[in-house]
């Protein structure tokens, strides 16, 4: 076959998003008591502020139609002169509340909206949300009108602000209500919608070995209504084919517009399925809330079985077996759509990572959409998930806050995804202090960074915390306060040299022998128009990132103590403040920031994936050229896991080579025209093949024609 079957499913998933049907996000239970609609269409936008425009009779007529997802900076953050618009933008949307919904209780549901969101119906504030990577939730039943159309108002706004994260980083600040908008509506007892925007139940396993399962659920009903409510909590788990495979029952007492909780541990469940990235097998908590014999609401949330440990000597184990954690890290933006992408688009990113060969995924550096999460669990990827605490602090109660809060909302919004391994708190919060720096900067950090590890350990007893560092940051106070401590490491790139990578490890090891490590980024940047015969650091070669990857990927697999490593990053994404290659772009992904694949990505494939790759690593430079006989002799790389692959060029045989590091190398003499290159190989028993075309023009001749004398 002339094509493998994962560059082909690779290219498809890149080029046209198509995620396979099984992948899709599942509807809503088709019985439950609750309505979820989409809000998406039909926005009227406005970019700028104006008074007034919360009111009812606002005249939005002029204003933009926009559906959502949606950014004010999809181009301009592309732009060096002027900054990108950062302020305020307008979003007014009618809605009229369906008539069977008339004695429900209404909410909004935002996915996002970067960064601060100020929200009102029929011109009444619902109120005001702080920090743009985390849902919120509203009531708005009191609000609301059910015999006409309401106006639904919301205020967004991007600007900088000291007591909001992140203030400065390596990444564009898109505004704009940039996820999904949903209305909620519920009977007047109902699970919690309003518990941090939280699914309102948390279920979790504190018991669980390959041989039983004990589940515990816990949970929240609201009673919205004008009267005590006693009502019965009915939990099942259903298994990964649909059948029951536990439950158990809670009995409680809601008083007049008031909440009560529940828990309960339920049956043990026999010869569990485990959630694992090879095999993520899914189990469904449904939580039913019935009013006598009437069935008030019901909800479904994700559940999957695995445990896991980690240890400074011997690494990460996943269900009982060393499992060393190997992936990539993810920023949520593409070419020409900024940060507002599709469900569909966020799912397709997820399976381009799992199509790479990760079993890992770092979500740099905030938390993401919800179908994000959900792919990860569907697909089997493990997650650290983080709060955008990047570079550098305000000292301010303010800060630490909303911060605080930031944290709290992506644990409870998230606690049910079995694919989140790692709360992250902080990201190289030393690498840009303030000029000058305060007096009591670095105590306030390490008071802030404890605060938060606090938190996170007071909402989630279940998983480690994590902090990434620079290789630089000499705060081991800041150090010491994580489970496990994230490196940032980019020898080669920003200092030293390839060998050094497994050398700071190495004395880092061994001053601190109990301190679990993780790589949380490494990289080099890579523009398709740029190549080099002698790439060296920082000449934005594709060539270079080849020699970079290849270099630093096997130090980490050296290194069975790390517990793993996420490379920076698995796609180009905007970086406004950034001056590269190609300006607003860091360009270290291995794909474009459209999401075609790059050559290197090819090269994590070879030594992850186990179905077959060859790949002859040409793509990025597909036309060449020389004014020297000696150009005509460039090395040609062919990426693949077989034992040893053949090369021929225009029909010639140049020779089989084995395979090292995922690797094999030619020099190879170009022909001026078409040299079509096809590389062959045995993997598995299956023979496979490649072919790329490369084009040569031999320069040489322009340049001997004589000077022209005038």
């Amino acid at each position: 076959m002339r094509l493998l079957a994962c560059r082909r499913a690779l290219l498809l998933l890149a080029l046209t998003g198509t995620v396979p049907a099984s992948a899709q996000t599942p509807p809503e239970p088709a019985s439950s008591p609750r309505v979820r609609l989409g809000l998406n269409h039909d926005w009227r936008f406005l970019a700028g502020d104006v008074a007034g425009a919360e009111a009812t009779g606002f005249d939005d007529a002029s204003w933009s139609r926009v559906d959502l997802p949606h950014t004010w900076n999809a181009t301009d953050a592309l732009q060096k002169e002027p900054e990108f618009r950062r302020g305020v933008g307008w979003y007014r949307r009618r809605l009229q509340i369906p008539a069977a919904l008339a004695d429900r209780r209404i909410f909004l549901y935002f996915e996002g909206a970067n960064q601060v969101a100020d929200v009102w119906v029929n011109g009444r504030s619902a109120g005001r949300h702080v920090g743009g990577y985390t849902a919120f939730a509203m009531d708005v039943t009191a609000l609301v009108a059910r015999d006409r159309p309401n106006v639904i108002a919301v205020r967004v706004d991007n600007s900088r602000d000291p007591d909001v994260p992140p203030l400065t980083a390596d990444f564009t600040f898109y505004g704009g209500l940039y996820r999904n908008v949903w209305l909620l509506a519920t009977d007047s007892l109902h699970v919690t919608v309003l518990d941090h925007a939280s699914p309102g139940v948390f279920a979790d396993a504190p018991r669980l070995t390959a041989e039983r399962a004990l589940v515990r659920v816990r949970g929240t009903i609201a009673n919205d209504g004008g009267a005590r409510r006693s009502a019965r909590v009915l939990v099942r788990v259903i298994d990964p084919d649909g059948r029951e495979a536990t439950s158990a029952s809670a009995d409680v007492v809601v008083g007049v517009h008031a909440s009560a909780s529940f828990e309960r541990t339920l049956p043990p469940i026999a010869s569990p399925r485990l959630w694992s990235p090879e095999s993520p097998e899914l189990y469904t908590v449904r939580t039913e809330v019935l009013d006598g014999r009437r069935l008030a609401d019901r909800i479904e949330t994700p559940l999957g079985l695995r445990w896991f440990a980690y240890d400074a000597q011997t690494g990460f184990s996943l269900n009982g077996t060393p499992y060393p954690l190997h992936g990539t890290n993810r920023h949520q933006d593409v070419r020409g759509l900024g940060n507002a992408l599709t469900d569909e688009l966020q799912r397709r990113d997820v399976a381009l990572v799992k199509a790479t060969g990760f079993n890992f995924l770092r979500l740099a550096h905030y938390p993401q959409a919800p179908a994000v999460l959900e792919e990860a669990d569907r697909l089997g990827l493990a997650l650290w998930e983080e709060i955008p605490v990047v570079n550098r602090i305000t000292i301010s109660e303010a800060f630490a806050a909303n911060a605080e809060g930031m944290l709290t909302e992506m644990i409870r919004q998230n606690y049910n995804h079995p694919s989140v391994l790692f709360w992250g708190y902080m990201n190289e919060v030393m690498l840009v202090p303030p000029r000058p720096r305060p007096d009591g900067y670095v105590d306030a950090i390490v008071a802030l960074a404890r605060r938060l590890n606090a938190r996170a350990k007071a909402e989630d007893a279940t998983r480690p915390t994590v902090m990434a560092v620079f290789a630089h940051d000499s705060v081991q106070a800041l150090h010491d306060i994580p489970d496990i401590l994230g490196l940032n490491l980019y020898f080669g790139w920003y200092y030293g040299q390839f060998r050094d990578f497994g050398t700071y490890l190495d004395s880092l090891h061994a001053r601190y022998p109990r301190r679990p490590l993780m790589i949380s980024e490494y990289g080099a940047g890579g523009d398709e128009r740029i190549h080099a015969a002698s790439p060296v650091a920082f000449d934005f070669s594709t060539e270079y990132e080849h020699l970079f990857h290849e270099a630093t990927f096997p130090q980490i697999l050296a290194r069975p103590w790390l517990l793993g490593s996420a490379l920076w990053n698995q796609f180009d994404f905007g970086s406004w403040g950034r001056e590269d290659a190609e300006p607003a772009i860091n360009d270290k992904g291995l794909f474009y920031f459209d999401r075609r694949p790059k050559d290197v990505a090819y090269y994590y494939m070879a030594l992850l994936r186990r179905d077959p790759v060859l790949h002859i690593a040409t793509r990025d430079w597909p036309a060449r050229a020389g004014s020297a006989a000696g150009n005509r002799e460039q090395s040609i790389v062919v990426y693949a896991n077989a034992p040893a692959v053949e090369l021929t060029l225009n029909g010639s045989a140049l020779g089989r080579r084995p395979v090292e590091n995922g690797s094999a190398r030619w020099p190879v003499t170009l022909a001026p025209g078409e040299n079509r290159l096809e590389a062959r190989a045995s993997i598995g028993g299956r023979d496979v093949s490649d072919a790329a075309i490369v084009w040569y023009q031999d320069r040489a001749p322009l340049l001997a024609l004589p000077r022209m004398v005038r």
